[in-house]
């Protein structure tokens, strides 16, 4: 910034010699003066010259200060977005977090790299234009000057009108990128119900509402520096003509010094008036790029480190909900005084209809969000008097909704330990009797499995998923709904990969389908955010409530098929 601001004003520097030479020379040749022509020509090239060579390094300054600072500047936003909670990606588009981090910056990287240094060098050449036009003529200064009130009436006009149209396009433009978003996503659904029209139909909508919101932007801008160049072009220059051209007459003026002052005030004060008009134009279109950026840096994650938070150490998996409740909207509880104590090794499921709280209270376990009342526990540790890094190293996940990344299958199933290496890899794989399917690949381990693994089957993604958490080794294990939809024979293979991970670890299950955890040490059915019955599978069988009646509504077919046979369950 130092280097461009000082180049800036060499620039400015260089500009300002030129009306006056020439002024010089007109001056001597209407008095037929001698002047050594072969100076001025040597005056005017090594002005040029000089100008190019700052020039050139300008540009590169420039340049590499724009790189940078997009560089820079999404970074931040991007280490800022992985530290927010997960209610904060659950509240925005994908689509729109993306535009905060490309166009948003893009185009505050417009504003820093080209118009803040136009600023520069044209408020230093304006700075320089004045002190040298009322050196020579004060009140033909003040002539020229007559016009600024105007400039600033125009200002203020048109101002706000382009701030609020500026607004408008950054919103449209935030919805169409979030819903163009979700459906490219959604490209498989969009297909099954024949409904490509009619997404065109809504896109082409939403981008004629924006085509017609940047008309009106531009024409705002338009209209804006047009009655400028009006009132600077126009009307002031014809105020000098007139004023200079009667000093000139009355030989008060020389005819260079006319000249010169028109080219003083029409090229280095005029027009560096009208861009910064302009700029003001263009500080308007990007304050809403700028709130965005600025709101998102300024947002803070519900989840975070107490001050004193402590490095949790290797835990055995010794789990604890002591009174807890929660709310994800104030006055709605959503989980109302559970308590339950897991000791380490054991697996728990949780059983209910949905929204009885099931995904909840694992994921307090993970603490993507706190509890709004008493505590989680894990080997005596409060969740929140530990760093939430030491804690998720030692929770691994599975979800029903598995995310694998556009890169091979070895880098995703590394994911879950960066530093492991191939055997490792392989190992995992094996484990979780996917290693066969990954070997028979041309590539192996090495093949792309494409964006969001769509060139795996569901199965197959699955399995290099709980590869994946067999990889991290950790001493808790959530599974969330990690066998539903899938057929029979899949679903064992994933079950016997499941058993293998779960293993002496401390596990915690949501499943539809209870024949996934008929083998739990602990079933917790849960009913509207309170636990309504736990025991064993057998026990709870026993007891004739709300597990039974979903164990038999699940099974009827396959015990009315039994109880024809003569078998008793």
């Amino acid at each position: 910034m130092v280097l461009i601001a000082i180049l800036t004003v060499i620039t400015a520097g260089l500009g300002l010699p030129g009306p006056l030479i020439v002024a010089h020379l007109i001056d001597s040749l209407f008095k037929h003066h001698s002047i050594n022509l072969f100076l001025v020509f040597l005056a005017l090239v090594g002005i040029a010259a000089g100008t190019g060579l700052v020039g050139y390094a300008l540009t590169f300054a420039v340049t590499y200060l724009g790189q940078q600072f997009k560089m820079e500047m999404r970074r931040r936003l991007y280490s800022h977005m992985q530290t927010l909670s997960l209610g904060y990606f659950e509240k925005n588009q994908i689509g729109k977090m993306m535009s905060n981090i490309t166009n948003d910056v893009a185009t505050l990287d417009q504003l820093i790299s080209g118009s803040f240094v136009r600023l520069m060098q044209d408020s230093a050449t304006l700075i320089g234009v004045l002190v040298i036009v009322f050196i020579k003529d004060w009140k033909l200064a003040l002539v020229a000057l007559s016009v600024s009130p105007f400039y600033v009436a125009n200002y203020l006009l048109h101002i706000g009108h382009i701030k609020k149209a500026a607004d408008d396009v950054r919103e449209e433009r935030d919805v169409m990128l979030g819903d163009l978003q979700e459906k490219l996503a959604g490209a498989m659904v969009v297909k099954s119900y024949a409904k490509e029209r009619t997404e065109v139909r809504q896109f082409v909508g939403q981008t004629r509402n924006l085509l017609d919101l940047n008309v009106d932007l531009s024409m705002l801008g338009t209209r804006l520096w047009t009655i400028a160049e009006f009132i600077g072009s126009g009307c002031g220059v014809a105020l000098i003509i007139w004023y200079g051209g009667r000093e000139e007459m009355m030989n008060r003026l020389s005819p260079g010094n006319l000249v010169a002052f028109i080219s003083f005030i029409t090229g280095y004060m005029y027009g560096p008036i009208l861009r910064l008009i302009q700029l003001n134009d263009q500080f308007a279109r990007t304050n809403a790029a700028l709130n965005r950026i600025f709101g998102t840096l300024d947002t803070e994650p519900n989840i975070q480190n107490k001050p004193e938070a402590k490095v949790m150490p290797d835990i055995k998996g010794h789990v604890e909900y002591k009174h807890v409740w929660f709310e994800y909207e104030p006055g709605q509880p959503v989980l109302k005084d559970i308590n339950l104590d897991i000791k380490p090794g054991m697996m728990v499921a949780f059983v209910g209809q949905s929204g009885s709280g099931k995904t909840t209270m694992i994921n307090l376990l993970s603490r993507h969000y706190d509890v709004t009342d008493g505590a989680i526990l894990v080997d005596g540790y409060d969740l929140r008097d530990v760093t939430i890094d030491s804690l998720r190293k030692q929770v691994g996940v599975v979800i029903q909704e598995t995310i694998l990344f556009n890169t091979s299958i070895r880098e995703n199933i590394r994911y879950g330990k960066l530093d492991a290496t191939n055997e490792e890899v392989e190992e995992a794989a094996r484990a979780a009797n996917i290693a066969h399917v990954i070997e028979a690949l041309p590539k192996g381990y090495d093949t792309l499995i494409g964006e969001s693994g769509i060139k795996l089957s569901g199965g197959e993604k699955q399995r290099i998923a709980i590869a994946r958490a067999i990889l991290s080794d950790p001493r808790i294990l959530v599974l969330d709904e990690a066998t539903s939809s899938l057929d029979s024979e899949t679903e064992s293979l994933i079950q016997e990969a499941l058993d293998h991970l779960m293993k002496g670890r401390t596990s915690f299950v949501v499943a539809h389908r209870l024949s996934t955890i008929v083998a739990s040490d602990l079933i917790v059915v849960m009913e509207k955010g309170v636990i309504r019955e736990a025991g064993s599978h057998i026990e709870l069988l026993q007891q004739g409530g709300i597990y039974a009646s979903l164990y038999n509504q699940q099974f009827k077919v396959a015990l009315e098929s039994r109880e024809a046979e003569g078998v008793k369950l």
